[in-house]
């Protein structure tokens, strides 16, 4: 399993505090044309959205096909407005995601996942990145490191 966090200095991605954000893999780029996205990230937003306020960054495009036997998963944006309103959604989500693995991957003893949480204080702070590749189980270490983030904040 690897945890691992970057700062990715200050950008301004701040929308509303309402709901988790999908990102595009290339969400860092100056333009806005052409987003990318993972494909697993349609039936993952069907799944959430009924469970969590959950949207796009923008309407996805370009979707990129991982084939493999780990989920790739969508790159998700929490503000610290968002957390602070809702203090139970980090582990929901982790534990939303942790289920939504487990159902499609049902064969496979250990699935892989690959994650990225993008962390935001507030809209002219800094970006942080936590990037996860580990088992199902590993999510939990997942849940306490934006925890500790949000707690810095």
């Amino acid at each position: 399993m690897t945890l691992d966090r970057s700062e990715l200095g200050p950008h301004k991605i701040w929308l509303p505090d309402n709901s988790v954000i999908i990102l595009p893999e290339d969400f860092l780029k100056k333009s806005t044309d052409g987003y990318q996205y993972p494909s697993s990230t349609l039936s993952f937003y069907k799944y959430a959205k009924e469970k969590i306020q959950i949207s796009y960054l923008t309407e996805p495009e370009l979707l990129i096909e991982k084939q493999s036997g780990e989920w790739f998963g969508p790159i998700l944006l929490l503000t610290s407005n968002f957390i602070s309103q809702n203090p139970t959604i980090v582990s929901v989500i982790c534990g939303l995601i942790s289920n939504y693995v487990y159902d499609i991957f049902k064969t496979i003893k250990k699935p892989e996942v690959r994650l990225n949480v993008v962390y935001q204080e507030t809209e002219t702070s800094k970006l942080t990145e936590i990037t996860y590749q580990g088992s199902i189980e590993g999510i939990k270490n997942l849940e306490s490191a934006l925890l500790e983030i949000a707690k810095k904040s």
